[in-house]
């Protein structure tokens, strides 16, 4: 075995995936090995020692939840680790059948190179020290002196571990943990961490999200992937991604939870960024279009449930090219982020303020009383906007025109709400005595 390299088995029906976890695996210092169908892979594992197989799942024939549990049938491959690899079975329940067919992992495709050369890896490693502590126990009789050094080889696997490993009670006491568990939460050792009552609701910052986890836990046995927000010792908030299962240990058949632990802090924060990015103007820090029509929408709905009467108000500065035009873009921009702040403060929580483009903001009432309740609103955004800005040390004055559409009177669905309250704001800059207007005022049938 020393001489020669450990085998990993790919099945799967189509050669384009074999090819492709063929050439992800050509560095990883194994020798891949292919086959085509559960039938053939069946028969390849009853005449070979491999340390991993990637299973797909469906296949003509013999499925990959068939082929895993008559693979476990064979004497060679009772102890192998089986990772799915599917496209299409990524729903709770085939995550749940490939776990009890006796799956290790799981892996979505389009499979993440890095994730599946980790993992192998991982395998690879512990396969080694499989295959030689097999070796060393058969050399040695299976010997005190073996079964030490085979309780260190995996205590020196748990203690290296970059994930954190634990074992703990069902409610919460900590029975075991690894050093990265111990350094991920912050504390100076696991004796620390196992001294401390109702552990998991001290790590565990929401209560739904540990209910959840144990809800989960009884009803499945496991947990994948499991993400919440924990405390650590110092009291920051991160985020980690917890796999774990429930086992019975012992002649009174005590439930434990074995899992592993990782922090994924960083990407979260990348997740919540992106989704910022995509929900907020860049510029002014207000929501853009894609909110305001999302939110209006549900007014709409909210109000035909419930006859409530939601208000659009469409706001358009007066004399923005010219503060373009004069003083430049940078003042141009400068001037839409403090219009953005003073109409923020003059609007309640439940309404939504949103740049919808250009110098044109869009204001949603979601409730008014009566159409007096939108015209003292838009009164109020008018004289707030009137008094002056100071851009570049000059002071600066914009005003602004504002049209208003009220649900149901003057549209029925959001695109015909703004629509009719950007024809009323339009109507209302028409007429030079008037900086606030209604679509009726347009000429609409009242």
């Amino acid at each position: 075995m020393s001489h020669r390299k450990q085998q990993v088995l790919i099945v799967d029906d189509s050669q384009t995936n074999l090819t492709l976890l063929d050439h992800m695996l050509a560095q990883e210092g194994c020798e891949v090995v292919q086959a085509r169908s559960g039938i053939e892979a069946v028969e390849m594992v009853r005449n070979n020692d491999f340390a991993l197989i990637l299973l797909d799942i469906q296949m003509p024939g013999m499925n990959g939840y068939d082929t895993a549990l008559r693979i476990k049938e064979q004497d060679r491959g009772r102890h192998v680790p089986i990772i799915f690899v599917t496209a299409i079975f990524q729903d709770e329940d085939n995550v749940r059948q490939g776990y009890e067919t006796g799956a290790v992992d799981y892996l979505f495709r389009p499979v993440d190179v890095m994730l599946l050369k980790s993992k192998v890896q991982a395998f690879l490693k512990i396969n080694k020290q499989q295959v030689l502590l097999r070796r060393e126990i058969e050399q040695r009789k299976k010997t005190e002196q073996a079964l030490r050094l085979a309780e260190e080889k995996y205590r020196s696997i748990f203690e290296r571990a970059v994930e954190g490993i634990f074992q703990s009670s069902l409610d919460g006491m900590l029975m075991e943990a690894n050093p990265a568990m111990v350094r991920l939460f912050g504390y100076d050792s696991a004796e620390e961490m196992a001294g401390i009552e109702n552990l998991r609701e001290a790590l565990m910052v929401d209560a739904d999200e540990r209910r959840t986890y144990v809800e989960l836990l009884r009803r499945d046995g496991f947990v994948a992937n499991f993400e919440f927000r924990a405390r650590r010792k110092s009291g920051e908030i991160i985020w980690c991604s917890e796999s774990s299962r429930l086992v019975r240990m012992g002649e009174d058949g005590r439930e434990y939870v074995e899992g592993v632990l990782e922090d994924i802090t960083k990407r979260k924060h990348s997740e919540f960024e992106l989704k910022h990015l995509a929900t907020m103007d860049s510029l002014t820090g207000v929501p853009n279009r894609h909110i305001f029509f999302d939110r209006l929408e549900l007014a709409v709905a909210a109000a035909k449930r419930y006859g409530s009467r939601p208000a659009v108000l469409f706001v358009d500065l007066n004399d923005f090219k010219e503060v373009n035009d004069t003083l430049g873009h940078q003042a141009g921009d400068d001037l839409l982020c403090m219009v953005a702040g003073r109409l923020q403060k003059r609007i309640r929580e439940a309404d939504t303020l949103a740049r919808l483009g250009g110098d044109e903001f869009g204001v949603l009432l979601a409730d008014v009383e009566n159409e007096e309740g939108a015209l003292i609103v838009a009164r109020n955004l008018i004289a707030v906007l009137e008094e002056p800005f100071s851009i570049q040390n000059k002071q600066i004055r914009v005003g602004a025109t504002i049209g208003i559409s009220y649900f149901p009177d003057d549209g029925k669905d959001g695109v015909t709400l703004v629509s009719r309250a950007d024809a009323a704001m339009y109507g209302a800059k028409k007429n030079c005595h008037q900086n606030v207007g209604t679509f009726r005022d347009c000429g609409a049938p009242k």
